[in-house]
């Protein structure tokens, strides 16, 4: 498990009162340590989403699903960032919390991921998308790529994370909000 990975974690359970009766949608989750989290700590329904070409990784999150006990919550679901197809779009569900650890890996996946977070803000414009990153190049920033997306950021202090210098917690939400 990365760093960010149980960082999230960590602070899903720290912030539990968010994810009371939420919808949680957990993008790239590896092993889903964040989504698993959020589902013991009182989520009503999480999905934990990695690549379609990921089956041992998918595999990997239904075993862990049940070595927590966590079939009646959990549910995988495979999402590949920026594939926007007709399932994406015809999914039912309403977010209210996304979560990602260390979404902002590599520079091309940037984009590809910000169209799918566009997708899921639409399906709920309240829906707010919680993510650690671990900063690697101080030459790359999100803000034009979050303008240019039509979402805001929010940077949020670890409160009780033992601060991996360069580890980053955020919120991301989408602008429309702010037009009503």
């Amino acid at each position: 498990v990365w760093p960010s990975g149980r960082a999230l974690a960590q602070h899903v359970v720290g912030i539990e009162n968010l994810f009371h009766d939420a919808v949680v949608i957990e993008l790239g989750a590896g092993v889903g340590l964040p989504g698993l989290a959020a589902a013991s700590v009182g989520a009503k329904k999480v999905y934990l989403c990695d690549r379609e070409e990921h089956e041992e990784v998918l595999t990997l999150i239904q075993s862990n699903i049940g070595l927590n006990n966590l079939q009646d919550i959990c549910e995988i679901r495979p999402l590949t960032w920026g594939r926007i197809d007709t399932r994406l779009v015809a999914w039912k569900v309403k977010p209210d919390v996304i979560l990602g650890a260390d979404l902002f890996y590599r520079t091309a996946d940037f984009e590809p991921l910000l169209a799918t977070l566009t997708v899921l803000f639409e399906k709920n414009p309240l829906a707010v998308f919680v993510t650690v990153y671990e900063e690697r190049s101080t030459r790359r920033t999100l803000d034009p790529l979050l303008e240019l997306w039509n979402m805001r950021a929010e940077s949020v202090a670890f409160d009780g994370f033992e601060a991996h210098s360069s580890l980053f917690l955020y919120r991301i939400y989408s602008r429309t909000v702010l037009a009503t």
